[in-house]
């Protein structure tokens, strides 16, 4: 089986399809995307499926394709997680107070991706729920969404977004980069304008070699790990299966639930620099791994930890 891996060197929806279209047409036996823009795929593979090709979602789903499944995060649950940490440490921290203003920003890749804009609405849900449920507020703070801004993948305007949010709003409270390079940008923002590690509530996503330096620095709070190594894995795994065997019952044998779930969650931790647990207001308990705990956990899971920028991470560091 020879499997080939492509991807755009950002978010662009037009090349991404064009490239699709050119694999559809060399009649490959096999197709899993990632879109940039669920909808502008949604007629590609739609496409490929006519043509017999088994296709696939994994990382972003695009679910009115028709597509067979799609693996990877719960990405509204991702995001709410995140979400529910975020207000707990701000709670901690003293910035939910009755009467007051909660400042909260968000940087995106693309407002059109679906799972971009899941996790940034899970994010938004799980902080206003848990205002609502919080016995000493009920409702009673002013929670100022400022953004989600869209950087279209380019780390250069994350950066810029960072540090205009920061420089108009030097009482923001928390921040949250919904994509894996923006956290990165937003720590180099506060470290440029003399904003001490700690004092904003930055929440990344996923754990890579841009995400674990805020965290050790003490910029980042914690991120959200997805498990793309299995979404990868999987995805190649379960078009192979589906060559060597019935399509829908390879489906049945990996899927639970097939065919009324079309969905293979891989699942999130959150990850900082040292151990928390809470009990939110909602009911949820959250618990965030050290990063040590983590590396841990990827190593048990077969996840090589120089993947996720963790070779350096020792019971030291965390």
């Amino acid at each position: 089986m020879n499997a080939v891996f492509w991807t755009p060197s950002k978010e662009d929806a037009a090349l991404q399809l064009s490239t699709v279209d050119a694999y559809i047409a060399q009649n490959i036996t096999g197709l899993a995307l990632s879109s940039v823009d669920p909808e502008a795929a949604t007629p590609y593979i739609s496409k490929a499926l006519k043509q017999g090709i088994i296709t696939i979602t994994y990382d972003t789903d695009a679910p009115n394709s028709g597509r067979l499944v799609y693996i990877g995060t719960d990405n509204y649950k991702a995001g709410y997680l995140a979400g529910l940490a975020a207000y707990m440490i701000a709670k901690e921290k003293g910035y939910v107070k009755p009467g007051g203003t909660l400042k909260v920003s968000i940087i995106s890749a693309s407002l059109a991706s679906l799972n971009t804009m899941q996790r940034v609405q899970g994010f938004q849900d799980a902080i206003r729920e848990c205002a609502q449920k919080v016995p000493d507020i009920k409702g009673n703070i002013n929670i100022q969404i400022i953004g989600p801004y869209e950087d279209k993948g380019d780390v250069s305007a994350a950066l810029n977004f960072a540090l205009s949010i920061l420089s108009a709003n030097p009482d923001l409270q928390i921040a949250f980069g919904s994509n894996a390079y923006e956290g990165l940008p937003w720590a180099q923002a506060m470290k440029q304008l003399g904003i001490e590690p700690g004092k904003v509530v930055l929440v990344e996503f996923d754990v890579t070699s841009n995400t674990v330096p805020p965290i050790v620095e003490r910029y980042a709070y914690l991120t959200v790990a997805q498990r793309e190594y299995f979404m990868g894995y999987y995805a190649v795994w379960l078009m192979y299966n589906m060559t060597v065997m019935d399509w829908e019952q390879a489906l049945r044998n990996f899927i639970p639930g097939y065919p009324a779930n079309q969905t293979y969650d891989t699942g999130v931790d959150l990850v900082g620099y040292q151990h928390m647990e809470f009990t939110t207001p909602t009911g949820e308990k959250v618990a965030v791994l050290s990063l040590q705990e983590y590396k841990q956990l990827a190593i048990e899971l077969g996840i090589p930890p120089e993947l996720l920028g963790l070779e350096n991470i020792t019971s030291t560091s965390s």
